[in-house]
């Protein structure tokens, strides 16, 4: 009787050992299973950014295109190295989120949590760095650290 529950107990522990390690799985499985905002999907030309209410000087950054597919994201500038990562946005909240997953760069294996807004031809992303909260705003106020990027749909 105690090896047959010793054996169980055991068949238990791998099982909750496996799903733990199931609900660690990399972000892909969320971004696998959810559907793409069709607003966002595109080619989005970087007007404008700034951080702490700050503008950005964007030399490095000079005509660089946000391109957004159904799940993934890079940013290429005219010189220099394109970033590339995959997101996941939530629709139900206003305004909508975002979380983007960098693969590469500054903030390479981080997670960016944003919110966002598609208006028209504008699409306007806040952004706090990794680790940070989200922006409940779409303002990028001074004595905070949350970046806010300007783009124009590119046709």
């Amino acid at each position: 009787m105690r090896s047959s529950l010793r054996a169980a107990a055991v068949s238990l522990s791998v099982l909750i050992l496996l799903a733990s390690c199931r609900s660690n799985a990399p972000a892909e499985d969320a971004i696998a299973a959810q559907a793409p905002d069709a607003d966002l999907v595109g080619d989005w030309l970087l007007l404008q950014i700034n951080r702490g209410g700050v503008d950005i000087d964007l030399d490095h950054l000079e005509g660089a295109v946000r391109h957004i597919g159904a799940r993934e994201y890079s940013i290429e500038p005219m010189s220099g190295t394109t970033i590339r990562g995959a997101y996941t946005v939530d629709t139900a909240t206003t305004p909508r989120s975002m979380d983007e997953f960098v693969a590469n760069g500054r903030f390479e294996g981080g997670t960016l949590k944003g919110i966002y807004q598609v208006d028209g031809d504008r699409l306007t992303i806040s952004f706090g760095a990794p680790g940070e909260a989200r922006p409940t705003k779409l303002v990028s106020e001074p004595g905070t650290q949350f970046t806010v990027a300007v783009h124009k749909r590119v046709q």
